[in-house]
């Protein structure tokens, strides 16, 4: 198939890409409301950005279920501008999967579902429990991407403090993948886990002529 993508249509060019950028890792977010509910959703569009400062990036799609075709997550953290990204892990599978449902702003997915939240260190939205990594953020900066459905808010925030579980972590701060056993995201109502992990050991171009 050969497809520019200006002559597609936006349902099309979104299968294309979720199906393509795989597998995506999920920020499970917990984030407060100035009335003080919190919510809790996962999102897929999510990654590192930068160690110095410490950097991550999620990006929120327009969602066409609210009349300001904003997300209950990007609605608190424009407000607050405080959140936290809790892994999403085995064996919380299904949890991940129902807090995706779109309740009622007013209504939190954590007491809603039965998650068990405790407070943060630095941020007002508590972070999750059963999590084995939170990372507690700050907004930073946010940029509107189009406009209308598929459209984006990409949101850059710095990382202020970590949680850990302590058996996931070395004295090097080299994080066991196989112990965090992390779930990803596919396309449609897919997910994968991290079961099969291998090496390669990143080579110099010094090393790389050595050997030819």
């Amino acid at each position: 198939m050969e497809l520019t993508l200006e002559h597609a249509s936006t349902a099309e060019v979104y299968k294309l890409l979720i199906g393509c950028v795989v597998p995506r890792p999920i920020a499970w977010i917990t984030s407060q409301n100035t009335e003080g509910v919190v919510n809790l959703a996962p999102f897929s569009f999510f990654n590192a950005v930068a160690s110095s400062p410490p950097t991550i990036s999620v990006s929120f799609a327009y969602n066409v279920q609210n009349q300001d075709g904003r997300k209950d997550t990007l609605a608190n953290i424009q407000q607050t501008g405080e959140f936290v990204v809790n892994t999403a892990t085995e064996p919380h599978e299904v949890l991940v999967n129902e807090s995706a449902v779109n309740y009622p702003r007013e209504r939190g997915e954590p007491h809603e579902l039965g998650i068990e939240t405790v407070p943060s260190s630095l941020v007002k939205p508590p972070r999750l429990a059963l999590a084995a990594v939170a990372l507690e953020c700050r907004l930073e900066r946010e940029i509107s991407i189009g406009e209308g459905p598929g459209s984006a808010t990409l949101v850059l925030a710095r990382v202020l403090h970590a949680h850990i579980r302590d058996d996931l972590v070395n004295e090097h701060m080299h994080v066991d993948v196989r112990k965090l056993a992390p779930i990803g995201r596919l396309a449609g109502h897919d997910y994968c886990y991290v079961h099969d992990v291998f090496t390669l050991k990143r080579r110099s171009y010094g090393e790389h002529n050595e050997d030819t």
